[in-house]
């Protein structure tokens, strides 16, 4: 599979118009420069200084924290003080802002590094507006979050919404009317449940409501038992200010800390298991709508437009649906974060975004043309870095402890 890192940062037009419409080493040693003021800095520029974090790559299962504000270090990747976090996995390393599921700051991802060329990134002016000097919406820098059954791959990464089929001037979410099989016991196999362990056939039809019935935020389910599928329940809810978690089983909005099996906050969908909640919901997708996408799984949009929840009623309700195969089949909630994209599989090597594996020499290298920004965990300072370095203890062998070296620009925090 081949992908290309766009010099534009134009994936985030995306988002600014949703928001106008509503390897591992033994025990870690690091080191953080001191910051230095930026080289040649513009002279319109927010970016105001520049630092360096060099560090030994923790034991798997281990993480290391940075603070861009006070060119820290840390083990200790608890509060909003640390912005950056890097953890050593079995699959490789990850990184994380503390937001959403990865902590309990304010801070954000400004998409992955496949997105956006150093060079791109590098010509910025500052962390909050484009290269035109608009500013952009705080929304442009996404908490971490939980990777589900619900994610997709299109602008927005929802499997259960398109955004703006009409065309430059259409800023609207299409329910894309794909049917989800919903389990209560994601360790049982079985697709159609049982009194105890039901499974779910579920829709979302729409986005739209409110006392004006056109406020965003607003979706609106149905579903069925699958034992009984004959009788179809619907509810609207207003998720546009935070989760809302729904009961399947009774019908209703529920709390977090009772029972409850998926939840939204507006276009964003999470089930009750997996990283999100201490239940065993899991979800798997059922049908997508014939004629729905084209053979690059691009949307017709003109079918997805046309498209009512009574031409696709009969999909909710089929007894065809495609179900797991077995138990593992189902897809819990996951981690994830925009600093981790999907790897890519190249004719030679595997493509994390930061870094490459090559399966021969089985070597790790930097890929330091590419990088993000992001937002601190205190919500008002900002970074664009780029992993410029990785190194081993032992030049002959690959499985030596790693060092790694990310560069940053920084954007100071501003008062409150």
């Amino acid at each position: 599979m081949r992908f290309t890192v766009k010099p534009a940062l134009g994936a985030l037009l995306v988002a600014q118009l949703l928001t106008a419409c509503g390897g591992g080493g033994d025990a870690s040693t690091e080191t953080a420069t001191a910051s230095t003021p930026a080289a040649t800095p513009a002279a319109s520029s927010a970016f105001t200084r520049s630092a360096s974090w060099t560090f030994t790559l923790p034991a798997t299962g281990s993480s290391i924290c940075y603070d861009i504000d006070a060119d820290i270090a840390s083990a200790d990747c608890t509060g909003t003080a640390w912005d950056l976090k890097v953890t050593s996995g079995a699959r490789g390393t990850t990184l994380w802002t503390n937001s959403g599921t990865s902590g309990t700051g304010s801070g954000g991802a400004f998409g992955g590094p496949f997105d956006h060329a150093w060079t791109a990134l590098a010509a910025l002016n500052s962390a909050t507006t484009d290269s035109a000097g608009l500013a952009w919406p705080a929304a442009v820098y996404t908490a971490d979050t939980a990777r589900t059954v619900f994610t997709g791959t299109n602008g927005i990464g929802s499997a259960i919404f398109e955004y703006g089929l009409g065309g430059s001037s259409d800023h609207l979410l299409y329910p894309t009317y794909r049917t989800f099989l919903i389990t209560s016991n994601a360790t049982l196999a079985d697709p159609v449940g049982t009194a105890a362990s039901p499974v779910y056939a579920l829709q979302v039809v729409g986005y739209y409501g409110g006392t004006s019935g056109v406020s965003s935020g607003h979706p609106t389910i149905r579903w069925v038992d699958r034992a009984n599928p004959a009788a179809v329940r619907e509810l609207t809810f207003d998720a546009s200010a935070g989760w809302v978690y729904v009961d399947l089983g009774t019908g209703a909005v529920a709390s977090q800390t009772g029972t409850w099996h998926i939840a939204f906050n507006r276009y964003n969908v999470k089930l009750n298991g997996g990283a999100s909640g201490s239940g065993t919901v899991a979800g798997f997708v059922g049908r997508t709508p014939t004629g729905f996408y084209d053979s690059d799984d691009q949307a017709i949009a003109a079918t997805v437009m046309a498209a009512t929840p009574a031409s696709t009623l009969a999909d909710l309700t089929a007894a065809d649906l495609t179900v797991p195969a077995t138990a593992s089949a189902w897809v819990s909630d996951a981690l994830a974060s925009a600093l981790n994209p999907t790897p890519q599989m190249t004719s030679t090597a595997y493509d994390y975004g930061w870094y490459v594996y090559d399966p021969t020499t089985h070597r790790l290298t930097a890929r330091a043309d590419r990088g993000t920004l992001i937002r601190g965990g205190e919500g008002r300072s900002y970074a664009r870095f780029h992993l410029t370095a990785i190194g081993y203890a032992d030049a002959s062998s690959p499985t030596s402890a790693q060092t790694w070296t990310f560069a940053f620009d920084i954007q100071p925090a501003t008062a409150p």
